[in-house]
């Protein structure tokens, strides 16, 4: 197996795909949806089998930029650094923790307690995080998008 970008597989998150259309910029590819493991499909794992047996699942499409020599309908594998997922997933639910925490933990401690506006600038501080952080994601969003990893996965 070699991996396009020089690091070994146990630094990333993976998935394999298929390539649906190609783009002057690379390649439009969809994630292969999983069915479940072996648990779920006895009925004895976490559920992911039983719920994508319950709802009507679309596949997950992806623009990647790559100069690779790809056809449409090839499958190829796909990643993202773990690193960027754990600080996406940090960002996603800290962020607006965060904000709201302080906006709240601020609004108790210069109105008196109990008073009305509390939760009303708890939610506000909530909302200024995910304005942040809607604000952020633009600008960080290409960081955060998969590469192909290999053109050809056994």
């Amino acid at each position: 197996m070699s991996l396009s970008v020089g690091m070994n597989s146990g630094h990333w998150l993976d998935a394999t795909a298929r390539v649906d259309a190609l783009l002057p910029e690379g390649v439009r590819v969809s994630v292969l949806t999983q069915s479940g493991c072996a648990g779920c499909a006895s009925r004895q794992g976490c559920g992911t089998g039983l719920l994508a047996t319950k709802r009507k699942v679309r596949p997950r499409q992806f623009t990647i930029a790559t100069s690779s020599e790809l056809s449409v309908g090839q499958t190829v594998r796909i990643g993202l650094p773990a690193r960027r997922f754990l600080e996406g997933a940090l960002a996603i639910y800290g962020l607006p923790l965060a904000t709201s925490l302080l906006a709240g933990g601020a609004a108790e401690a210069w109105l008196k307690p109990g008073h009305p506006l509390v939760p009303v600038i708890f939610l506000a501080g909530l909302a200024c995080g995910v304005l942040g952080l809607a604000l952020w994601g633009r600008y960080q969003s290409p960081v955060y998008r998969p590469v192909l990893l290999d053109p050809s996965p056994p």
